[in-house]
């Protein structure tokens, strides 16, 4: 530690020219003062000040009034940067250093990172969930899919011909899988009169009741099982947890938050409506869904119909909204569309799949039962 010194030598550029002009510089707590040749005499505000140089030779800079040219200090001293600290006010340092702050520099910095983590969050999880997904066994994806199960208040006492017509095209449609599939597919009915259709990793499908009620024949249940059994097949479901959730854990990494981390998978039981599937992911399911129905020699038009039903379902849930005549209808009902987006798009995808199938023969299902006598 020196000893302290209020006055120094320096020299003096006033911004308006080149010239130097040599200054006697004397150190007070509240401000500089700076006095030279031909009555010279300035009083510059530590608050007014930033370090320009903080090695010798030391720079300071005095900003003046909008529109002029910053005077500039050169003390070439040694102890200079040192006494000034010490006898300046606290946050001198502080406030210098802020003065010469470059908030351009520094908002770019800010922006380009949360660009950075946006782009983490919404580009890593998939590039994650992508490699990482095929490798998942088909044991852990049912103990994922049984989690979420129990987060929803599925019938416990579904009326077993209702369950049994179910299970029975599952069977079908699994027979019809070429190369064969290790999932043990499931059939839950949840009563509501929402119309909606999930498939849950491992194997287990909710189908609501409101859809149950909307469907008129087996083949139109079947139409909409095909399709909710190739996001199981394809591992649609899987990867819209483990998307999300990977989300998660990036985001509770960035901000430090080990719990977070926990309580993720969690908390995701609860919301696998909101995971909504991609168009690649929905055409996908369509047309997978669509062969399994032409390999099972069951009649495609069924999932054309009870598509077709849908959506005008969702056109009705629509024009209800609009008119806000009947509110209750509108939170009531929940249209299987509306999380399967480009529904006219979907269906001249399927008409043209039929189409090319035209000639074939299919076996109709259950023939001698009536489904609109056991439905809901």
């Amino acid at each position: 530690m020196v000893t302290r010194r209020l006055q120094f030598k320096g020299s003096l550029f006033d911004g308006q020219s080149a010239q130097k002009h040599p200054v006697l510089i004397e150190l007070t707590p509240h401000h500089i003062s700076l006095t030279g040749p031909d009555r010279l005499s300035l009083t510059w505000l530590y608050s007014n000040i930033r370090w320009i140089a903080e090695t010798v030779p030391f720079q300071i800079e005095h900003h003046l009034s909008e529109g002029k040219q910053p005077e500039t200090l050169v003390v070439d001293d040694p102890d200079f940067l040192e006494n000034c600290l010490e006898i300046s006010p606290v946050d001198f340092s502080k406030t210098g250093r802020k003065n010469s702050f470059n908030w351009k520099v520094f908002l770019a910095g800010i922006l380009v990172l949360i660009l950075f983590f946006y782009g983490a969050l919404k580009i890593a999880p998939n590039y994650f969930v992508e490699q990482f997904v095929e490798k998942i066994p088909v044991e852990w994806e049912e103990t994922l899919g049984d989690m979420v199960l129990s987060a929803f208040p599925v019938d416990p006492d579904p009326d077993p011909k209702i369950i049994q017509l179910l299970q029975n095209i599952i069977r079908l449609l699994k027979q019809s899988v070429p190369e064969g599939t290790p999932y043990d597919l499931k059939v839950y009915i949840l009563p509501t009169n929402k119309v909606n259709a999930l498939a849950l990793p491992g194997g287990n499908i909710i189908i609501f009741e409101g859809l149950l009620k909307l469907a008129d024949s087996p083949e139109e249940l079947a139409g909409v099982l095909a399709h909710e059994a190739q996001h199981i097949f394809l591992k649609h479901s899987t990867q819209g947890i483990l998307r999300n959730f990977a989300s998660g854990v990036l985001l509770a990494l960035v901000m430090g938050d080990a719990n977070a981390v926990m309580d993720g998978l969690v908390s995701m039981a609860g919301q696998l409506n909101t995971l909504g599937f991609s168009r690649k992911m929905e055409l996908e399911a369509d047309r997978k869904g669509m062969e399994l129905m032409l390999h099972a020699k069951i009649n495609p038009r069924g999932m054309l119909s009870i598509f077709e039903k849908l959506m005008k379902e969702e056109l009705r849930l629509e024009n209800s909204k609009r008119s806000n005549s009947s509110k209750k209808d509108v939170n009531e009902i929940f249209s299987y569309l509306s999380t399967h987006p480009s529904a006219k798009s979907r269906l001249k995808i399927l008409e043209d799949q039929i189409q090319e199938n035209a000639k074939k023969l299919w076996i109709p299902l259950y023939p001698n039962s009536s489904w609109n006598r056991i439905k809901p």
